[in-house]
């Protein structure tokens, strides 16, 4: 069964269910790997997995329902400690093991100028009207902050289905920014990041992203296609 939308754009209910679960993906991508995980955040995965269709069935996907299913309430306390330890670990600091900015990354293996890099993402979130509350001054560049950028354009594409020009323009932009950022750079990071650590949270974490952002490129060059 298909649903129409202003009799020209057309979305499947595989469409439909696809769309709701890469908003989760992406917010749980951005809840984790943009600040030392609270207790509250981490119960509310706990609870948030035991419900279908809230993280992509993936190999990265899976590791991390196991993992989340699997903590006690009893334990949530100690396990969020554990993991707010190693995010620093891993993370923050002059001794991190794992740049979190794209340009780090770019600038050593293209030799592109991290000023160039930053203008670019800044253009994709002012032509998105987006603007994020920088409440630790993290950089355009940031991981969290280009996963939330496509956290909120998932969202936004919700609101205009009934909007043809609208949603292809969406797609457009979410399509570009796919393969002249996030996916120029995350290979690398997750590989360093599946390298630098032992917790099964940042190894989920990691194997999901590699494996969701290169699956919601896919489906939305074909969506575009089917719209055009």
């Amino acid at each position: 069964m298909a649903m129409l939308f202003n009799e020209q754009a057309v979305i499947s209910q595989e469409q439909a269910k696809w769309l709701k679960l890469r908003g989760w993906g992406y917010r749980l991508l951005v809840d984790f790997l943009g600040r030392p995980p609270r207790m509250s955040l981490i119960a509310q995965w706990h609870r948030q997995v035991e419900l279908n269709n809230t993280v992509p069935m993936s190999k990265g996907g899976r590791r991390l329902i196991n993992y989340l299913e699997s903590i006690p309430e009893n334990e949530i306390r100690r396990v969020c400690y554990n993991e707010v330890e190693e995010f620093e670990r891993l993370f923050m600091g002059p001794t991190a093991k794992v740049p979190t900015c794209e340009s780090l990354y770019r600038a050593k293996e293209e030799g592109i100028e991290a000023s160039e890099c930053a203008l670019d993402i800044r253009t994709f979130y002012m032509e998105s009207s987006i603007a994020f509350n920088k409440l630790n001054g993290e950089r355009d560049d940031h991981i969290a902050l280009e996963l939330e950028y496509m956290a909120v354009m998932s969202e936004e594409m919700l609101d205009k289905l009934n909007l043809r020009e609208s949603l292809l323009e969406g797609l457009d932009l979410q399509i570009r920014f796919l393969e002249s950022h996030l996916l120029k750079w995350t290979e690398g990071f997750t590989s360093r990041l599946i390298a630098a650590t032992t917790s099964p949270l940042y190894i989920g974490l990691a194997e999901m992203m590699n494996e969701f952002l290169n699956e919601d490129l896919h489906r939305l060059q074909a969506w575009r296609a089917q719209l055009q």
